[in-house]
C-alpha cells in the first residue's frame, strides 16, 4: 500500500502515460470520472484530437457508497483482472479487453466501450437489443459450464477454487442478498410505506425465510462454477449488435444459478418499472413484450446451449451417465428462480437499490410496484421447483402485472 494513492481526474492522465504506451505525443486529453457503482473509481481518458480512449478502474480500500466506515480489501482488483482475461478467452471477447493491471495501484486499464451503453439505462429508455439473449447466454454457458467439475480436471478446478477465493465480496452478497433483507435492521434501506409491509411479508414469513436460508447456504457451499458474481443490467454494456459484460470483482466459485438469477431479476424489475412509468400504448406493449421474450429466451437458450455443449466438452465419466445432464441443468434452472426472487427483494428493501424501481416518479405507483415486486419475488422463491422453463417465467411475470 506504500505506493497506492487514490486517482483523481487531475492525476489519471499522468498515471496512464507512465504505465502504458497508448496515446500519441500530440494527444489532447479529456478526462472524467464516470463510475456510478458502489465500490470503485472509474475514469475515461480520451484523446479528443485522435479520437482514442481507454478506461481506468481503481479499487478503493472501502465501499464507495458507504465511505471509510466500511473498509474493503483492494486485492479484489487482482481477482477482477484475472477473471476478465479468463472470460475474454472463454467467450471470444464478450468482456472488455484488458491492456494492463497495476498491482500496486490496484488499477485495471482496459478497452473503452464508448459506443455501448449501460443496459439498465438503455432499457429505461425503452431500447431493444435484438442480439442480447443469444450473446448473454453464450457468456453464461461458456463461463459457467467450462469452469465446472464436469469439464475441468478435478484437481485443477480445486486449485482454481483456492485461487479465486473472495471472502470479503462474498460476505457482502451473503449479508446484503440473503440475510439482511429478511430481518429487521442491518443496512436495510426502504421508504416508510414499506416498513410494515417488509416486516409482515418478509421478516414474519417463516416459510419464505426457510427457503432463503437454503439458497444462502447453497451460495456459500456449492463451488459449482466460476461465477461473475454480479451479472445485472448495470454490469452489462450493449448496443444494437454486441454485448459486453463488465465488473466481475465479485467472482468466486459458487452455484451457477446465482449469475442467471441476478440477470433475470433485473429484467423483471425493468418490466414492472416500465408497466408503472408508461401510459398504455404501443411503446409500452412493445417494451414489455421484448422483456418477456428476453427472460424466456435467457432461460431456454441457457438450457439448450448447455445440454448441447455438454456432449462436446464434458470429461467426467459419471457426468456422461444417461439422464445426469438433464438433472444437473434442471437443478440450475430451479435455483435460478430462487435467486431471482432474492435479488428482487434486496433491490427493494436492502442497501443497494435500482433506478428501475426508485425512479418511478408517481409516489402511489412506486409504492404499489415495490410491494408487488416483493410479492412476485416471494413466488419465485417459494415455488421455484415449478418454474423450470422460459414459459413458466413469462407466465408468472405476466400474471403479476400491477398497472
Amino acid at each position: 500500500m506504500d505506493k497506492y494513492y487514490e486517482l483523481t481526474e487531475d492525476k489519471v492522465v499522468k498515471y496512464v502515460n507512465e504505465k502504458i504506451d497508448f496515446f500519441s505525443d500530440d494527444a489532447v486529453y479529456k478526462c472524467s470520472e464516470i463510475g456510478d457503482g458502489n465500490l470503485n473509481l472509474v475514469f475515461r481518458v480520451k484523446d479528443t484530437k485522435n479520437n482514442k480512449s481507454i478506461i481506468v478502474k481503481q479499487a478503493l480500500p472501502y465501499v464507495r457508497a458507504a465511505g471509510d466506515d466500511w473498509p474493503l480489501d483492494i486485492g479484489r482488483g487482482a481477482i477482477e483482472n484475472k477473471i476478465l482475461k479468463l472470460e475474454y478467452e472463454l467467450t471470444d471477447g464478450l468482456v472488455p479487453k484488458v491492456y494492463l493491471f497495476d498491482d500496486e495501484m490496484c488499477c485495471t486499464i482496459m478497452e473503452d466501450l464508448h459506443d455501448y451503453i449501460i443496459m439498465r439505462y438503455g432499457l429505461l429508455n425503452l431500447e431493444i437489443y435484438p442480439n442480447f439473449a443469444e450473446q448473454i447466454t453464450d457468456f453464461l454457458v461458456k463461463t459457467l459450464l467450462l469452469t465446472s467439475d464436469v469439464v475441468m480436471e478435478h484437481k485443477e478446478k480445486k486449485n482454481r477454487v483456492k485461487e479465486f477465493i473472495n471472502p470479503e465480496l462474498c460476505e457482502i452478497t451473503e449479508e446484503l442478498v440473503y440475510t439482511e433483507p429478511f430481518n429487521i435492521g442491518g443496512r436495510n434501506d426502504m421508504e416508510d410505506f414499506l416498513v410494515d409491509f417488509h416486516k409482515k411479508e418478509l421478516v414474519e414469513d417463516d416459510e419464505l425465510r426457510l427457503e432463503v436460508a437454503k439458497l444462502k447456504f447453497d451460495f456459500m457451499n456449492n463451488a459449482q462454477a466460476l461465477l461473475h458474481g454480479d451479472v445485472h443490467t448495470g454490469s452489462i454494456f450493449v448496443n444494437q449488435k454486441y454485448t459486453k459484460v463488465i465488473d466481475p470483482e465479485f467472482a468466486f466459485y459458487g452455484p451457477m444459478a446465482y449469475d442467471i438469477g441476478a440477470l433475470i431479476a433485473n429484467l423483471v424489475m425493468n418490466y414492472l418499472s416500465t408497466d408503472a412509468r408508461l401510459e398504455d400504448g404501443p411503446a409500452k406493449d412493445r417494451h414489455l413484450n421484448y422483456l418477456l421474450k428476453t427472460m424466456g429466451e435467457v432461460i431456454d437458450l441457457f438450457k439448450v446451449k448447455s445440454l448441447k455443449l455438454w456432449d462436446e466438452v464434458v470429461t467426467d465419466q459419471m457426468a456422461k451417465v444417461p439422464g445426469f445432464k438433464d438433472w444437473y441443468i434442471n437443478d440450475v434452472i430451479v435455483n435460478t428462480a430462487g435467486v431471482t426472487g432474492c435479488e428482487m427483494i434486496r433491490r427493494t428493501v436492502g442497501f443497494a437499490h435500482v433506478k428501475d424501481l426508485d425512479g418511478i416518479p408517481d409516489d402511489a405507483k412506486r409504492e404499489k410496484t415495490k410491494k408487488q415486486n416483493i410479492l412476485l419475488a416471494k413466488e419465485f422463491i417459494k415455488n421455484r421447483h415449478k418454474i423450470v422453463t422460459g414459459k413458466d417465467y413469462i407466465k408468472l411475470v405476466k400474471e403479476n402485472r400491477v398497472h
